[in-house]
């Protein structure tokens, strides 16, 4: 979303509060179901999904993100970076304050020391190697050199000053992430060893704060009057609620299902929920607001450890056989609106320095639609492993909406090109995803979800030490690839390096896009702003407001 775009969100937003608290409606507490539990909120190491969800509502940094991947300003009126790109000066907002009894100061300081603990040689962050641009970072985090020699400096109270070792494209944007959110000193030090793990020992610099923490029931997060900008929050506060979709003993005897996120959404009893195509219309026919990113992308990986898919010019038949203008004729056909033909690996919400990594970089690959040259790469692959032809093979799809039906159409080109037999085999997406996690699988179609807002997020799956590696590829160069871009500190390099990287999956046919899905993400009547990220379940309700 552009900034002029979500400036008029909240004025609207603002306006229909006004006009509503004028007939004597007020703002009402949101409400939303966390995918699990909690046990730590201390930034610079929780690393849940919902730990990280409930830091980013509670605490604020140097800057902010958007769902677009755009960066704005977070507690800071504005920054300095020198010509060569290595020194960012920040310059904090007057008069903030921590949320603890005695209105304990925000300063640089608490930047200092959090990222001080990022690199603490003992115990140090998981998330220590975003920021390995920072000077002394490593030496730091070898033990030789102090935590003080660490490039991050406070000028004076209200300026922070980090030093980079080199020009780092991406580090603007770390700054967004939870890792990077202030830390006292004096409040972790009270702490004694809990910060971050009761109510009493977190603490909070941003729109809400923590006021009730059941783990396995729900978490209450207030308005922050303390916050800087607490005029701006409209909200009284939120519910994240945690296992309400877990069938209770009650309802098992009773044989009721456990209600779904969707069904509490429409219920009346949450405020936003992911929801999948048929919820989607279900949720626009009854005229509720749905938020929809194209998110997740539908690929057919091969499992290598197959006796025939260990060879490459099999797997390059297969693909070759597989003309994706049928596919999206049947789309057409079929009005299958959340989905369409798609030839990347990497998501379209995807961004890289604050752009979309799909617009910024195109890719070919030599394993086009050509049914003469399938069916000849497939033969020789066969004769290389002194083989006659394929038994039935087994194609694993997940058994929702029409996407069998669809692959019905490969199983009919993989049978007239090759000569192959094939079976779909339906299954439910948690069996997909526990099947793929076993090797217990020939062929299968694979959604592919970044977790985290870069394209390594994908391609690092595919690398031969990653746990993540369903399809057994093994290819020395591909991971140099991969590990380079992660190296490198400049942007065109970075960006060659994963072009060269998603090529050389498809070029090897490891795994062949075939669409992108996509998602939504519902709201409740009456409320608006909540603001819904492609990736990692990230929901940030600063700017919500439920009116009801």
């Amino acid at each position: 979303m552009h900034r002029f775009l979500k400036i008029n969100c909240i004025m609207m937003a603002l306006v229909l509060v006004f006009a509503l608290t004028g007939c004597g409606a007020e703002p009402s507490l949101l409400r939303y179901d966390l995918s699990g539990g909690v046990t730590s909120l201390d930034p610079q190491f929780a690393d849940g999904e919902s730990e990280q969800l409930v830091i980013y509502n509670m605490m604020e940094g140097l800057m902010r993100q958007l769902p677009s991947g755009e960066l704005e300003n977070g507690v800071i009126t504005g920054y300095e970076v020198s010509e060569d790109q290595t020194v960012y000066t920040f310059s904090l907002k007057e008069g903030m304050v921590w949320d603890d009894s005695e209105n304990t100061p925000v300063t640089a300081h608490d930047f200092v020391f959090a990222f001080q603990r990022i690199f603490n040689n003992i115990y140090p962050s998981p998330f220590a190697s975003m920021y390995s641009s920072i000077h002394n970072s490593q030496k730091v985090l070898s033990g030789q050199a102090s935590a003080e020699e660490l490039g991050v400096k406070a000028l004076d109270d209200m300026t922070v000053q980090f030093t980079l070792d080199y020009a780092d494209p991406a580090f603007l944007e770390s700054l967004a992430h939870s890792s990077a959110m202030p830390c006292s000193q004096k409040l972790f030090e009270n702490a004694n060893g809990k910060y971050g793990a009761t109510i009493k020992e977190t603490y909070s610099n941003g729109p809400f704060y923590l006021m009730q923490w059941e783990n396995g029931n729900r978490i209450y997060l207030k308005k922050n009057d303390k916050y800087y900008g607490a005029a701006e929050v409209q909200s009284p506060g939120i519910y994240l609620y945690m296992n309400r979709d877990v069938q209770t003993a009650a309802q098992k005897e009773a044989g009721q299902e456990a209600p779904s996120y969707f069904d509490l959404l429409m219920d009346g009893k949450s405020d936003g929920c992911l929801a999948d195509y048929e919820q989607y219309k279900k949720a626009k026919a009854k005229g509720m607001t749905c938020e929809e990113t194209e998110s997740t992308v539908w690929a057919l990986v091969f499992n290598q450890t197959h006796t025939a898919f260990c060879n490459q010019q099999v797997r390059q038949g297969f693909i070759r056989a597989i003309d994706r203008s049928v596919l999206e004729e049947y789309f057409q056909k079929s009005k299958q609106e959340n989905l369409r033909v798609y030839d990347r690996l990497i998501p379209p919400t995807i961004s890289l320095f604050t752009q979309s990594y799909t617009e910024q970089t195109s890719v070919t690959t030599k394993n086009t639609y050509d049914p003469q040259a399938a069916y000849q790469s497939y033969r020789a692959g066969m004769d290389e492993l002194e083989a006659d032809t394929l038994r039935k093979i087994q194609l694993l799809v997940p058994s929702d909406s029409s996407i069998p039906e669809m692959c019905g159409l490969l199983q009919q080109a993989w049978q007239s090109t090759l000569a192959v037999s094939v079976n779909i085999e339906e299954v439910s997406r948690d069996e997909l995803s526990s099947r793929l996690s076993i090797g217990d699988y020939q062929v299968a179609l694979v959604p592919l979800k970044a977790s985290a807002n870069t394209p390594t997020d994908i391609l690092s799956r595919f690398t031969s030490s990653s746990t993540s590696n369903i399809s057994a590829y093994k290819n020395p160069s591909f991971d140099s690839i991969v590990e380079g871009a992660g190296n490198s500190h400049d942007p065109q390099q970075i960006l060659n390096r994963y072009v060269s990287a998603e090529t050389m999956l498809l070029d090897d046919a490891v795994a062949y896009p075939l669409m992108v899905e996509t998602s939504y993400f519902v709201l409740g009547e009456g409320v608006s702003g909540i603001q819904f990220y492609p990736y990692g379940g990230k929901v940030i309700f600063r700017d919500a407001v439920a009116l009801r």
